[in-house]
């Protein structure tokens, strides 16, 4: 991939670039081709690491930075307005939705905030539903 550098300042497409600056890649082959021919660009040579090919970025889906490695409460998942980025954070948290663009995105919402109060209650619970269940009999063997 060939890289400018700008000789003078030039503005496209609504933003500016001082001299010194390396044009980004996106720049229309028009006013590239104007920048050549004026000698206002030079051909700029940069290091391996900026200018590396690799597609391996595309699989990125980016970061929470809200919430990094966390659940999210109810009303979090109700702001999510799409479906793949509930089944994501479903996916996130371990719950399969599997074939989930059949359902609609309030069932999907619904699903992974009842999914995730069961696993919460499963971790805050197990002991304290057995000790409930035995006070019961107890108190149950006691009236007879």
């Amino acid at each position: 991939m060939a890289a400018y550098r700008t000789k003078v300042t030039v503005s496209t497409k609504g933003k500016e670039f001082p001299p010194g600056s390396i044009l980004p890649a996106g720049i229309s082959e028009v006013d590239l081709a104007f920048l050549k021919e004026k000698k206002f660009v030079e051909l700029a040579e940069l290091p391996e690491a900026v200018c590396d090919d690799d597609d391996s970025e595309d699989d990125f889906e980016g970061f929470d930075e809200v919430n990094p490695g966390g659940i999210k409460s109810a009303e979090e998942i109700r702001r999510l307005r799409a479906k793949k980025d509930v089944a994501a954070y479903a996916s996130s948290i371990g719950l399969d939705l599997g074939d989930w663009n059949e359902k609609s995105l309030k069932v999907l919402q619904e699903e992974v905030i009842n999914y995730q109060e069961e696993q919460i209650g499963k971790e805050e619970g197990e002991g304290e539903d057995g000790q409930k269940e035995d006070q019961e009999i107890r108190e149950g063997q006691g009236e007879e």
